[in-house]
């Protein structure tokens, strides 16, 4: 039998290389989409499509979205190509023709305006064209870099350039705005009637700064303070006539110690407080009556070394814990609760040293943790102290980095504690959701759902299901949730005899406050 020859041949990957010349499909798309597909493009790389064809010449003027990076605005001459113009310019002569060519095409609002400048003397008069630009335009989104770095020095700080009101026009358009690096006294009024998120990150404010800003922006709903006043002391007062809804307060370590300086909150409208990344300061300070309802503890950062921290047996040493601790104490109102895996496992120090969880209103508690051994007391200790807890989310992720090698010598020196009795714990839950967005390997048999492969690598899932099966009187549903599916079900298996978590030391969550080896469910 001949063999079957294939009818057509492959071509060479030469000739498919040459032939480029076929319909252009993506030029006949409509403009709008050409135009949001420019949108995702650097200024400079936009501008050079207009080289394709005469279709695409003059099209990157039509960008919603204008991002000016610092080497346009650098003084030594250098070419500037965009489009078929080749700029020999210094950087004052090129904003001014960009800003020109942007201002020819009629009709057009930009969405978005970004600059990041290099500070140097004379860098207001492109402040100043930025702005009336920016404000003739109907600007909705404003991000401005007053010092944009080169070097690999993360911590400089330079706060040459203030913004004086006069800088400021009318933004009747704009709603969310973002200033770094620079002075900043205040807002001037009757000027971000519309704004309703301001971002100041790496910005020196005065004593009264803050007020004044939230009291001239009526608008305002969001706050966030990232790295602000990190050589001083930072106060933070919301006016009283003030609407804002969220403040985020999100800090950095700028070395291995806690900085001399301390914060100072004074919040009483506030809705929802979020502390971000780190507590680097000496101290924490929350005056007057607070009404928030949501409290947010995101400390992932909070190692200002790469290797892990050491915990001692009187605690972490330093103020990080005196400061995270005294903080939960003035939120123990809030509503909703949010705790990230080192708040929780500095909570697991508190339960090792003997101390009792405060009394938490708390109805819904989200833990966003690792699931590992030295978790397990501090969620323990949250859901002995959330008597009211009707929702409960743990969102699995790595856990924070510490040693407990010298914890293990005071939990064994410790006194047998009493259990909490089990009908006062858990009695208002509801729903659990544990959330795994990566989603372990072979979570999913088709449509059968393995609760034994969602909780791998994972130390203590399975035991935490059991507690909340075994007092949770009332717990309608558990759901499992993964980056492709979700499963939900009211049946709950169970885990066989503890036993086998024996060499965790842990069992049954009204009995974390014992000893190593002591049998606690016997007395339940």
């Amino acid at each position: 039998m001949d063999c079957l020859q294939p009818s057509l041949k492959y071509p060479r990957s030469s000739a498919i290389l040459d032939d480029i010349s076929g319909p252009d499909y993506i030029s006949k798309l409509h403009d709008d989409i050409l135009i949001h597909m420019l949108d995702k493009l650097p200024m400079e790389e936009a501008g050079r499509t207009s080289l394709l064809s005469k279709r695409w010449n003059g099209l990157w003027r039509h960008k919603r979205n204008v991002e000016l990076g610092y080497k346009l605005f650098q003084k030594p001459n250098r070419s500037v190509k965009l489009g078929y113009k080749l700029f020999q310019k210094s950087g004052n002569d090129v904003l001014p023709l960009l800003i020109k060519g942007f201002s020819d095409v009629r009709q057009q609002t930009i969405h978005r305006l970004s600059a990041s400048l290099r500070y140097d003397k004379t860098m207001l008069t492109d402040i100043k064209l930025l702005m009336d630009y920016a404000s003739s335009k109907n600007v909705e989104e404003l991000y401005m870099d007053f010092n944009a770095k080169t070097d690999n020095i993360k911590w400089r700080r330079r706060y040459s350039f203030v913004l004086k009101p006069e800088l400021v026009k009318q933004f009747s358009s704009l709603v969310k705005l973002s200033l770094k690096s620079l002075k900043l006294e205040t807002l001037p009024p009757l000027c971000f009637m519309a704004l309703g998120e301001l971002f100041l990150e790496q910005v020196k404010l005065g004593e009264d700064s803050v007020e004044k800003i939230t009291s001239n922006c009526p608008s305002l709903a969001l706050l966030c303070l990232s790295n602000c006043n990190p050589s001083s002391d930072l106060n933070i007062v919301i006016a009283a006539n003030s609407n804002i809804l969220h403040l985020v307060i999100r800090e950095e370590f700028t070395g291995p110690q806690n900085t001399p300086y301390s914060c100072s909150i004074r919040a009483a409208n506030v809705k929802t407080i979020e502390f971000a990344s780190a507590l680097p300061r000496k101290g924490y300070q929350m005056k007057g009556t607070l009404s928030c309802s949501e409290a947010i503890f995101r400390l992932d950062q909070m190692e200002p070394r790469l290797e892990a921290v050491k915990v001692f047996s009187s605690g972490i040493r330093g103020n990080y814990t005196q400061n995270f601790l005294g903080l939960l104490g003035k939120l123990v109102t809030a509503e909703v609760l949010t705790l990230s895996s080192w708040c929780i496992q500095v909570l697991s120090i508190e339960v090792h040293r003997w101390n009792r969880p405060p009394t938490f209103e708390a109805k819904h508690l989200i833990l966003e943790i690792g699931l590992n051994r030295w978790e397990f007391p501090g969620v323990a200790y949250m859901l002995l102290g959330c008597h009211k807890l009707e929702n409960l989310v743990v969102v699995m992720g790595a856990p924070a980095k510490l040693d407990y090698g010298s914890v293990e010598t005071l939990v064994r020196l410790g006194r047998i504690g009493l259990p909490e009795p089990s009908s006062k714990i858990l009695q208002k839950l509801e729903v659990v959701e544990f959330k795994n967005y990566p989603g372990p390997y072979g979570t999913w048999d088709g449509d059968e759902f393995n609760q034994d492969r969602f909780f791998a690598g994972s130390e203590v899932g399975s035991l935490l299901v059991w507690n909340l099966k075994t007092y949770a009187d009332n717990l309608k549903k558990t759901v499992f949730s993964t980056g492709e599916k979700r499963f939900a079900t009211d049946q709950f298996r169970r885990f066989g005899d503890l036993s086998s978590a024996a060499n965790l030391g842990l069992c049954h969550i009204p009995c974390v406050y014992r000893v190593f080896g002591y049998k606690c469910y016997q007395h339940l």
